[in-house]
């Protein structure tokens, strides 16, 4: 065995040593054993590049939003009218609503992403706001449009049916016409609408 000096302190060394026995600094090429077997099959000069556009690809895909799938095929939407409750002098008109869902698979279905859009006839300055339970979202604001996602989280049974209230409230001048729509996550299939008008 021959003699060598450390790079780092100049102290004699053998010449197979990993560590300095002075500094403790390690010697040689620092290489991980498992990416040179690696890079030895893949005949690549260096693993490094190709696992960096990996590591990009993998935070570019994580990065792009990615709207959740659901089956709407095995369902059945409507509405029901529960109750009108008015007060034209306040200008305010609101009706109890039950948004119904069946659920015409043979396996539970839960977590329905859904998307609640209104428009008014004739175009005015008017407030629509819609309230499900623990959630109260304004879907038109001063005659303008915002729409509003929602998660349905609760259970529905194969062949079950389940009742959600919706509340439906416009502050308007008379006479109007808001059309209510629940839309699949896609904002584009209807699954039902409701049409309040006075």
């Amino acid at each position: 065995m021959g003699l060598m000096f450390c790079r780092f302190c100049g102290a004699h060394i053998l010449e197979d040593s990993q560590f300095c026995a002075k500094c403790g600094k390690r010697l040689g090429r620092s290489a991980h054993p498992r990416i040179e077997k690696y890079a030895k099959v893949l005949r690549l000069h260096t693993p490094y590049p190709y696992f960096g556009i990996l590591v990009a690809l993998c935070v570019a895909w994580a990065l792009t939003p990615h709207k959740p799938t659901f089956d709407y095929s095995k369902t059945k939407w409507s509405f029901e009218m529960d109750r009108k409750l008015d007060v034209p002098k306040d200008g305010l008109f609101r009706e109890s609503l039950s948004l119904v869902v069946e659920n015409t698979g043979t396996m539970p279905i839960r977590g329905i992403p859904i998307e609640v859009h209104a428009q008014i006839e004739p175009p005015k300055t008017a407030d629509v706001v819609a309230s499900f339970p623990g959630d109260r979202e304004m879907v038109i604001e001063g005659g303008k449009p915002r729409p509003v996602a929602i998660v349905l989280s609760d259970s529905i049974a194969a062949g079950a049916k389940r009742r959600y209230s919706l509340d439906a409230s416009v502050q308007a001048a008379v006479p109007f016409k808001v059309t209510v729509q629940v839309l699949q996550n896609d904002a584009q299939t209807v699954l039902a609408n409701y049409v309040l008008e006075r």
